[in-house]
């Protein structure tokens, strides 16, 4: 059994990243890689396993697997999204703890409704690789005061959940 598996929300992460975002010298494909490469390196311990959805209307990439980092691209006219949520539902009872990583609030509340953990894009890698990592001293983008108060009703609505 894997004992933790995250689902990023590729392209929420990468836009919300100022070290992944695309810019006149990065391309998205190469935004994608580079987010694929973080993630294989910066959780070599353990049993993590990681499921990376990216929306494939645009055409995108094509499914690729490694040993540990999964890249899914949606097919039209199912969203990024879509597969997201289908993914939680197929997955939280397999796993010992499934952590969605987005900054969209639906697929958040989706996934904490069933039973999933859930990380804000914007301090997930901050979280994984230290502060100044990257050397990015840039802010993530901000969040406005009313996703901060949902985020947090959903914070605080999991504490009551477990007791605290």
């Amino acid at each position: 059994m894997v004992e933790r598996l995250i689902i990023v929300d590729g392209y929420n992460l990468i836009h919300r990243t100022p070290a992944l975002r695309p810019a006149p010298d990065r391309t998205l494909e190469q935004a994608r890689e580079k987010l694929l490469n973080l993630l294989s390196w910066a959780f070599s311990a353990g049993d993590t396993q990681f499921i990376v959805v990216f929306d494939g209307a645009g055409g995108g990439g094509r499914d690729q697997h490694s040993s540990r980092v999964e890249v899914r691209f949606s097919r039209p006219p199912e969203t990024a999204d879509d597969v997201i949520r289908r993914l939680v539902e197929e997955r939280v009872e397999k796993v010992e703890r499934l952590t969605v990583v987005t900054a969209d609030l639906e697929i958040a509340r989706h996934a904490r409704a069933m039973g999933a953990d859930i990380a804000l894009s914007d301090l997930f890698l901050a979280s994984a690789l230290g502060p100044g990592a990257g050397g990015e001293t840039e802010k993530p983008t901000t969040l406005s005061k009313k996703e901060i108060e949902e985020w947090a009703e959903l914070f605080r609505n999991r504490r009551r959940e477990q007791g605290e």
